[in-house]
């Protein structure tokens, strides 16, 4: 789940506050400039796949919850909703029917998302 987390994260965007007057690769900026920062990059999500026999280090994989003081205070529970929702679903094999992003939204989501079941599970006794 981590690896896919890296990958597809809840919020790719991490808005901040700048702390102090700084340089970044030429562009000045000043204390008190909001920035958003995308963690996507940070995390190489945006050039390597997920991959469940390589996955990406834990350092690299937990970057879409930032770091350091920055770092969210509800990832383990962002984490642990996730683990579950997946596994809930899995059993399902769901399959994306249509998916339409809501440009209008201040961070990435979607609009319209219909999720069908490919299968239906095995009951449990006969598992």
């Amino acid at each position: 789940m981590s690896e896919l987390l890296r990958v597809i994260a809840p919020s790719p965007l991490l808005p901040r506050v700048a702390a102090s007057d700084a340089d970044l690769s030429g562009c000045p900026v000043r204390a008190g400039d909001r920035l958003i920062l995308i963690a996507r990059h940070a995390a190489r999500a945006h050039s390597d796949p997920p991959d469940a026999r390589h996955p990406a280090p834990p350092a690299t994989a937990q970057l879409v919850f930032g770091a350091g003081t920055h770092a969210c205070p509800g990832a383990r529970l962002a984490r642990a909703q996730l683990d579950d929702t997946l596994a809930a679903l899995a059993p399902h094999r769901p399959a994306v029917v249509r998916a339409l992003v809501d440009r209008g939204a201040a961070l990435p989501g979607w609009r319209c998302l219909t999720v069908r079941a490919a299968r239906r599970p095995e009951p449990a006794e006969n598992r």
